[in-house]
């Protein structure tokens, strides 16, 4: 049996196969292909005959003998960025209709009073007041008045609204009056999406809560939609079994839970890169990786410390708060679709706007007039104009050049070879930054990781980066280029839940706390029945998001236990000084502390990894080409060594070139490669 994983990227949707076909030799099979913005199901059943192919058979019998599919998809995130998601409206409690515009007062950047706040997701006409009040404690101190609850939805019938999101003062303390509002608007709308807070995101803080809950009223119909067509499509080909959708936390969950809360899946796509970077870190016995997965569109970065992937309970996306597990990926606008601009003083930006797929870089042929990252790596001659996506996109460096000439040389004044190369440079250092804002920034060393290089065009690189911050190692995974489907493959199902619990140090209770988590631990079980994983084959993780009290944030306290007692305390006491210390440098032991958060999660405890083995590189075909010398550390042009789909014996030593069908890996001047065990490859400096 085979297992599939679909990784839907803004420019390519890249799918990994693995397993054996009629008990045969298990094999390793993965493809490319554009991503088909306007029907996205099209484009997958197009790239799913593709796969078909490589494996010499019709769909029908591909899926037939396929085990499971896992999916991840940028389509909720896009829709977030574009700002086309569904007509929203807001049901919130009387008097606060403006804390989702209120926000907390405070800029992005402190710093910059012309700082631009994103848009306000619902306008306020369609922030509609409903009369009823619930106090900390979670008892009721205004009854609920459903009359005003049935205006709201004649505002929202006339208002055209296909999507409504609830969300009361504590109701994640006690969620009755939302629970109530859903039931009459079913009544008065049946055909409207209903997101409520208490469902979405159970915890404190107002404004955070609101705006999850309603971006996942914005994007949930979207994607709802789109997983139904899915499901059809596949249908019409024999496949009857469920599907697994990759979540931002690296678990698997199931289409049904995505049709109510899609905004588990807006980081889908880069989670499964993050999956795979764990992996790779036990596998190679390399404590600490920095994953930097350079895509069409973006590129991402993910860090492992001590083997352990790291996930943050609150992030942003697009400027949005989400109060939703995630797991820690750093994403700038720099992807080889990335577009390069001069602006009025002779600066070049590079990103974040992207061509996308459709029409794409200059080079593609398609109708794209601006230039990009790839036209310059192919005017630089880093691209194969005859070998881009294993052949089957035929690049035209004649358009890379006029794009870049009239758009970049011209107002610059150089020459294209100039201009490409100042491409090359600033988009370089626009990803060394990155990497710095995730090492540096935050107190780590870079040079103790080693650099895990994926996605179709950072091979180009990772080199240069590498060196740029005295990095010792790059890692070049044969799957790189699908690096984030090949991910998927090891991921878990998985339901996290997240409960707001408030105890101070001076009152603490373990009974009261052992309750919230058997009763957070029951849910989750209910929620693994439903994908089908065995009982005695579940793991619970229990994290406590804890403060010293009048703080304004929390950090997060991993606990190797799921039950308390009086003797806890002390334990708990002393962990919580200690990860403070650890984290700031510094505690204060005489302070009392507070629980703030519950986080469970709760998930498969074993999964057969014997998919994780990188032993694909191929045949080895040597030739020569010229590239610039200023890109790979040498004087002008230079002649470097080509290597294709290398089944590579001993060390290469640069200045060289190793091509793959989906990507490109440049060993600089003073650089050496070596092969390590199952097929990966090690670039170090001399």
């Amino acid at each position: 049996m085979i297992d599939i994983a679909i990784d839907t990227g803004g420019t390519f949707t890249d799918y990994t196969s693995v397993g054996s076909l009629n008990n045969q030799k298990k094999e390793k099979i993965f493809i490319k292909n554009p991503t088909n913005h306007q029907n996205p199901t099209d484009g997958i059943i197009e790239g799913l005959k593709e796969l078909a192919s490589s494996w010499k058979v019709d769909l029908e019998t591909l899926l037939e003998n396929t085990n499971q599919i896992s999916h991840g998809t940028t389509l909720a995130l896009n829709a977030l960025i574009e700002k086309k998601g569904v007509k929203t409206a807001l049901f919130t409690t009387e008097g606060f209709r403006d804390a989702l515009e209120l926000r907390r007062s405070q800029l992005d950047n402190q710093w910059d009073i012309r700082a631009v706040t994103p848009p306000v997701l619902v306008p306020r006409r369609l922030r509609l007041p409903i009369r009823e009040r619930i106090d900390y404690k979670g008892d009721v101190i205004t009854e609920l008045d459903e009359e005003s609850v049935i205006k709201a939805c004649r505002i929202c019938k006339k208002e055209k609204v296909e999507s409504i999101a609830v969300c009361f003062l504590f109701s994640f303390m006690n969620s009755s009056h939302e629970q109530r509002v859903r039931q009459i608007i079913k009544q008065q709308l049946p055909d409207v999406f209903v997101s409520l807070s208490s469902d979405v995101s159970p915890q404190i803080r107002e404004y955070e809560r609101t705006s999850t809950t309603v971006i996942n009223a914005s994007i949930t119909p979207i994607i709802s939609t789109y997983f139904d067509k899915l499901k059809q499509e596949l249908a019409q080909y024999g496949w009857t079994k469920p599907i697994n959708i990759m979540m931002n936390s690296g678990g698997l969950s199931d289409v049904a839970t995505m049709k109510k809360i899609a905004a588990k899946s807006l980081l889908s796509g880069p989670a499964g890169g993050g999956v795979g970077n764990e992996n790779l870190s036990r596998i190679l016995n390399k404590k600490h990786l920095i994953l930097a997965d350079m895509g069409g569109t973006s590129f991402d970065l993910h860090v492992i410390d001590d083997n352990h992937t790291k996930l943050v309970p609150e992030s942003r996306i697009a400027s949005y708060p989400l109060t939703l597990p995630m797991m820690d990926i750093h994403s700038i606008g720099a992807g080889g679709g990335s577009i390069v601009s001069v602006d009025d003083s002779k600066r070049v930006h590079v990103g974040p706007e992207s061509a996308s797929s459709i029409p794409g870089p200059a080079c593609y042929n398609l109708g794209g007039e601006n230039p990009t990252i790839t036209d310059a790596l192919l005017v630089l001659d880093l691209i194969n104009e005859e070998n881009f996506l294993g052949g089957r996109l035929k690049l035209s460096k004649e358009n890379a050049i006029n794009a870049i000439n009239e758009k970049v040389a011209k107002p610059l004044g150089i020459s294209v070879l100039d201009a490409s190369i100042m491409i090359y440079t600033v988009a370089s250092q626009l990803m060394a930054d990155a990497l710095r804002l995730v090492t540096t920034k935050r107190g780590n060393d870079p040079r103790q990781y080693s650099l895990v290089s994926s996605g179709g065009a950072f091979g180009l690189f990772a080199c240069n980066i590498m060196d740029t911050l005295s990095m010792d190692e790059v890692i070049i995974p044969v799957q790189g280029p699908v690096f984030c489907s090949w991910g998927m493959l090891g991921a878990k199902r998985r339901y996290d839940i997240t409960r707001s619990f408030f105890m101070e140090q001076n009152s603490w209770d373990y009974q009261r706390l052992n309750e919230a988590i058997n009763a957070m631990i029951e849910e989750a079980d209910v929620e693994l029945d439903k994908l089908h994983v065995a009982r005695d084959n579940r793991r619970h993780e229990l994290i406590l998001e804890m403060r010293y009290i009048g703080q304004h944030h929390e950090i997060s306290i991993e606990l190797d236990t799921l039950e308390f007692d009086n003797d806890s305390l002390e334990k708990l006491n002393q962990l919580f000084h200690q990860t403070h210390n650890d984290i700031y440098q510094y505690c204060e032991v005489n302070n009392d502390w507070e629980i703030m958060n519950i986080r469970l999660a709760s998930f498969e405890d074993k999964k057969d990894n014997s998919l994780f083995n990188f032993n694909d590189i191929l045949k080895r075909d040597t030739s020569q080409m010229t590239v610039s010398g200023k890109i790979i550390n040498c004087n002008d042009k230079s002649t470097v060594t080509l290597y294709h789909e290398c089944d590579l014996e001993g060390t290469i030593m640069g200045p060289a070139l190793i091509e793959f069908d989906y990507t490109s890996v440049l060993v600089p001047c003073g650089f050496k490669s070596e092969i390590l065990d199952d097929g990966l490859l090690s670039i170090k400096k001399l």
